[in-house]
């Protein structure tokens, strides 16, 4: 707890299945509390809605969280059926309500119950499915979701102490029968657990690999950080341009590294870096000394130009594809990047993509927009203000105003951001 670093009388989230592992999270986070803390924990009880039963076990786990003290907040998952992909999209609406659930009462810190045996599942299924270094590493302590923390302090302890402790205690807790059935990919892992034990795959020796890994990484995100800082410059309208003579001259795998963390902060919309099938001819032709042109990937444009010196990494419009609304004084997050705040008296308008806009409207518009920002698949990119079809405002953007492309771009270059 130490290193969460809470301010003075700050509030907590715990999120509780009412399984062993998140009561007992509930559990210890309410003995730390000590007296007189009552209120600055709160339980979050996901309901998903996928067994008749489901809102009975909510309630319950509700219940008893509320018996040892703990303020208890159900949060109902409303959807259609679901038929495929169950597990995803549970998982993903499970984030997104505890996040919400977090901001809506401004809470910065959520912990959740994964143990050492959800570890070892989790580098031994990437590892299957060809994780590199990043997959290997398996769950963070810390995870960053913009204003709220994800803390998961029970990775190195085993299921059966947690099971202990909730004896001790006299804390009664529930299984999901869900997690055991074949179809699922863990629950098909834990009934081999004892064959692969014998094999060597131990959850001890999963966790070592774990750490190894990630050991590398941040090695990796080091030199990534090293490079970026010294090789890339960045340009009005959200632009980035690397030099590719340093790129050349590092490891294949920290360059690999930073074109990746390019990526991923010009293109915010992506859940996930580019794969490395499709990151290695990429990767061969920003190597490549002769060959000048441009290529895509993952919703950017890369030029090479200047004797293959250089490379200007660019957002692609055809995938800046946000339209969100926006009244008077509001501020909305575009495009993962663009921090956009309305101040005129105008209704009915839209935040979009510029896209390819006539010279001269756009020299009436941003008198100085295409001297700074020359590319014209650049400035498409950008966010503009629209009623209906017709353009009505093009934001100030640049490099003074970008605080929030200024602070993604911070972050994938390794800096700290203001």
């Amino acid at each position: 707890m130490r290193k969460v670093g809470l301010g003075q009388g700050e509030r907590v989230a715990v999120a509780v299945s009412g399984g062993p592992d998140s009561m007992a999270l509930a559990f210890c986070l309410k003995r730390y509390g000590g007296e007189g803390a009552d209120g600055r924990l709160l339980g979050l009880i996901v309901e998903h809605g996928l067994r008749d039963e489901s809102a009975a076990e909510a309630a319950a786990v509700a219940a008893r969280l509320e018996a040892m003290g703990i303020e208890a907040r159900i949060l109902p998952w409303v959807h259609e059926v679901v038929e495929s992909r169950i597990h995803v999209r549970a998982r993903d609406a499970r984030y997104a309500l505890l996040l919400q659930a977090c901001r809506e009462v401004g809470i910065r810190h959520l912990f959740l119950a994964h143990h050492a045996g959800d570890q070892a599942e989790t580098i031994l299924m990437r590892f299957a499915k060809g994780s590199g270094i990043d997959g290997l590493a398996g769950m963070a302590l810390a995870t960053s979701m913009g204003d709220v923390t994800l803390w998961r302090p029970w990775l190195e302890v085993p299921k059966a102490r947690l099971e202990a402790t909730c004896a001790a205690a006299g804390i009664a807790f529930v299984t999901d029968p869900s997690n055991e059935k074949d179809k699922y990919a863990r629950g098909r892992l834990r009934r081999l657990g004892p064959l692969l034990e014998e094999e060597g795959f131990t959850v001890e020796r999963l966790l070592d690999l774990g750490a190894r890994a990630r050991e590398a990484k941040e090695a990796l995100d080091h030199y990534a950080s090293a490079l970026l800082r010294e090789s890339v410059t960045r340009l009005d309208g959200g632009m980035v341009r690397l030099d590719l003579v340093a790129l050349r001259g590092v490891p294949r795998a920290v360059g690999l590294r930073a074109v990746t963390r390019l990526l991923e902060a010009i293109n915010r919309s992506e859940d996930y870096a580019p794969r490395r099938r499709q990151l290695l001819p990429l990767m061969d032709w920003l190597a490549d000394q002769d060959e000048e042109g441009a290529r895509t990937l993952a919703g950017c444009l890369i030029v090479k130009g200047e004797l293959c010196a250089k490379a200007l990494f660019i957002r692609e419009a055809a995938d800046a594809t946000d339209v969100l609304p926006i009244a008077a004084g509001q501020s909305v997050l575009w495009d993962g990047r663009w921090q956009v705040r309305y101040e005129g008296d105008e209704t009915g308008l839209e935040v979009r993509a510029l896209g390819r806009q006539p010279h001269e409207l756009l020299d009436r518009l941003a008198p100085s927009l295409r001297k700074r920002v020359q590319w014209g698949r650049a400035r498409a990119a950008l966010p503009a203000l629209w009623a209906g079809d017709e353009l009505k405002v093009l934001p100030d953007f640049f490099e003074e105003n970008q605080s929030v492309v200024t602070a993604f771009y911070q972050e994938a270059l390794g800096e700290k951001s203001a």
